[in-house]
């Protein structure tokens, strides 16, 4: 008897497990995947329902990491960090479109190139990378990596950035590029290029007045663009349809400092990124364009980032 009601508690215990593993396998599956926003502006929602709170809304193209599902709803972290529900018939879901001897386009969450590697991981040499709207052919579709064709280099790239809705079909799979437009502002500085739809610390490109960018979709406040190889968000006010004449920022700039120690130059908008020189108090600074922390600057022909703080405009 005794070993009977062990073997029944054995058995249980086994069938546990196994339910706890799949459940485990199936949740991580869905947390690889992100889904991409088409249809218009899709609101992001407190619960899995019509009747949850409004937290934010984001246009098409905008891509979100999918966490969860409910029912019909998408438990999704937004790019600016928030978290809420989506309603799925508006998000393309990654994987989902992806068909073996199909086509296929790169696609990607803050608008860089994406790399194509020799084998299905991130430790197999990167052989090449190719910007969003790239068209590919899949030949083998695996959990996470889908193997491509690209002209005559072949690979493996992580499925989440393939889309299979062509760009230009007007899905929303990638944006259809609508008309030209360039960046322009009423100072004459540059515009930063963002990732999302907000203004928070998530800066992927600056540029000058003048440069063109191709415009995807319009929404009430912010563009979706591409430009320089990069698609991302900029405010519709830094937009324009007509080629602006370049400006010439007014008013002069220089290195301040509040201990009278030297600042440092760096190679990107952030302390982590490698410094390329230090200037001491009084240099003059060319800004070209302004951030919400850091900005690109010309000191003595080079070109870096600097802190908004230990810069002076007369």
């Amino acid at each position: 008897m005794k070993q009977k009601q062990a073997g029944i508690l054995a058995r249980s215990i086994l069938a546990c497990c196994i339910a706890f593993l799949c459940l485990s396998v199936c949740c991580g599956s869905l947390a690889e995947k992100t889904g991409k926003v088409h249809g218009g502006w899709l609101i992001l929602r407190s619960m899995p329902s019509y009747s949850g709170q409004q937290i934010s809304s984001y246009p098409s193209g905008t891509i979100v990491t999918i966490t969860g599902q409910n029912g019909s709803w998408y438990e999704v972290t937004a790019p600016d960090g928030l978290k809420g529900y989506m309603l799925g018939k508006y998000l393309y879901v990654s994987g989902d479109d992806i068909i073996v001897g199909g086509d296929a386009w790169v696609t990607s969450t803050n608008g860089l190139n994406v790399r194509l590697r020799e084998g299905p991981g991130t430790q197999y040499r990167a052989v090449a990378s190719y910007t969003p709207g790239t068209k590919c052919t899949v030949l083998e579709k695996l959990n996470k990596w889908c193997r491509i064709r690209i002209g005559n280099f072949s690979g493996y790239m992580m499925t989440k950035f393939l889309t299979g809705t062509d760009p230009g079909s007007g899905g929303g799979g990638g944006g259809t590029i609508l008309r030209d437009v360039y960046v322009t502002s009423t100072n004459g500085k540059g515009v930063n290029l963002r990732s999302s739809a907000y203004k928070g610390n998530n800066v992927i490109g600056f540029y000058e007045v003048g440069t063109k960018a191709g415009l995807i979709s319009k929404g009430s406040s912010w563009s979706l663009i591409h430009i320089d190889g990069k698609t991302g968000y900029m405010m519709n006010q830094f937009l324009t349809t007509t080629k602006p004449e370049p400006i010439e920022p007014t008013g002069k700039s220089y290195v301040i400092s509040y201990n009278g120690k030297s600042v440092n130059l760096r190679d990107g908008p952030g302390k982590q990124y490698q410094v390329l020189s230090a200037y001491s108090p009084g240099t003059p600074v060319t800004v070209i364009t302004v951030g919400d922390e850091w900005d690109f600057v010309r000191i003595n022909g080079k070109y870096g980032y600097m802190m908004d703080q230990y810069i002076l405009t007369k």
